[in-house]
């Protein structure tokens, strides 16, 4: 495959992503929300959600190119290794994100850890709207 098609294809995916990317956002504008209604609301709280909504998305940007590369590859055996390799650094990644928010005092743990969790709920909540629509449409 020439390299013009596999940057279409990541291009491509990442497009179909974009979706994800604004519902976790917005999960964690919600989750600010709910800080200052709850009155626990300061800047360790809005810094804590940038870092772990840029972790996240990072993560899952990261995961979703390395498999599309680990598919092109033609040693099967070569791909799993690097597959599992920038999994065990991806995981690293987010531990570091987690040590730092809990380490310091610029960054609202509880609000760095929440937002890691928000993109699987991005994907679940995306999931169900499609099948509603296919219903729906039915």
């Amino acid at each position: 495959m020439s390299a013009t098609k596999k940057q279409n294809k990541t291009a491509a995916t990442l497009r179909s992503m974009l979706p994800l990317f604004l519902i976790a956002l917005t999960l964690s504008a919600v989750m600010v929300g709910v800080f200052l209604l709850i009155g626990r609301y300061d800047r360790t709280v809005l810094f804590g959600a940038l870092l772990g909504t840029a972790a996240s998305l990072l993560n899952f940007i990261v995961m979703t190119i390395s498999l599309l590369r680990a598919s092109e590859a033609e040693d099967p055996a070569k791909a799993t290794l690097r597959v599992r390799g920038i999994y065990f650094l991806r995981m690293a990644v987010l531990i570091a994100v987690l040590v730092i928010a809990l380490k310091t005092k610029y960054f609202n743990p509880f609000a760095t850890l929440l937002p890691l969790c928000f993109f699987r709920m991005a994907m679940f909540l995306s999931e169900l709207f499609h099948k509603k629509s296919e219903e729906g449409g039915a």
